[in-house]
């Protein structure tokens, strides 16, 4: 199985991304307004905490499935993490791909 943590630091998602500078700083109410925090063997973002139980990657994006606590529920989901250059798109659970920056 192929992690986060294998990528090479060159083209590391690691970190923490927003879609916007104001996002960058903590969390709020809504998704737009929080940062997607990427890790070795998970991913958060707003009110989901999630644990990468597969992944794989093609080219320069990787696809997950994640384990994630939602809301007092459980559930696995597809993520999609596109690296290209400082953004990254990012593919939540089939809904419309968001664009982000790396919060600095």
């Amino acid at each position: 199985m192929a992690l986060i943590g294998n990528v090479t630091a060159a083209e590391s998602v690691d970190g923490r991304w927003a879609l916007g500078p104001f996002a960058c700083d903590g969390e709020a109410f809504t998704r737009p307004e929080t940062p997607l925090i990427v890790r070795a063997m998970s991913v958060r973002w707003f009110d989901s905490n999630c644990t990468i139980v597969s992944s794989y990657k093609v080219n320069q994006t990787l696809y997950l499935q994640g384990r994630c606590l939602s809301d007092g529920r459980t559930a696995t989901i597809p993520i999609m993490l596109d690296l290209r250059g400082d953004r990254l798109r990012v593919g939540w659970n089939r809904e419309p791909i968001q664009e982000m920056r790396r919060c600095r």
